[in-house]
Formats: structure tokens, sequence, C-alpha cells
């Protein structure tokens, strides 16, 4: 799993909000080659997950299972560093339920 990390610290995987016009998917496929200057196929969505950012903002996403097609990591200035993780180190009692594993 690619795990980027923002200048903050704060950790994130690659993804971001769907333009006008755009399917979660296209926009998937955009964000990631934006934020990371990878090409991806997408295999199937894995999660499904909503928080509320303030009262009256609710956050909703979709976490999809990719697989890397080309290109080398290259990061936007959204983010400072990465780095590729196993998914055993994911703490998610669904994790191996989402990735069918």
């Amino acid at each position: 799993v690619l795990v980027l990390v923002k200048p903050d610290g704060k950790l994130d995987l690659p993804g971001g909000r769907v333009e006008g016009g755009e399917t979660h998917e296209e926009a998937l496929i955009r964000e990631t080659f934006e934020e990371t200057g990878l090409s991806v196929f997408i295999q199937k969505p894995i999660y499904e997950w909503s928080f509320n950012k303030t009262s009256v903002r609710l956050i909703t996403g979709i976490t999809y299972l990719c697989r890397h097609m080309g290109g080398k990591v290259g990061l936007s200035q959204e983010h400072s560093s990465f780095y590729w993780s196993q998914l055993d180190y994911f703490d998610h009692p669904d994790l191996k339920r989402w990735f069918d594993i």
C-alpha cells in the first residue's frame, strides 16, 4: 500500500475530490496521477466511509483497490514523503475481507 505523508506528519492515501462531470473512478485515476505520478488500474471498491467535518458538512468517500500500471512516485506539494507498507500494518478488522485475503 502506498502511504503518503503530509507536511504536518499526518498519513494519507492517494485520492481526492470528484470534479464536475467525473465519475469516482475517473477522479481517483486523475488524483492519483496528480499526487504521485503513478498510473493505476482500479480493481474494485473495498470500503465506503463518511465522517462529519463540521456540524453541517458530511464528507463521504470510497476506498478502491488499485494496481500500479506505470510510473515512479513523484510527489506533489500536498505531501512531503511516502513509503510502501505491507497490508498487515493496517489495523482495521475488515481489511482482509476488503482485499479478499
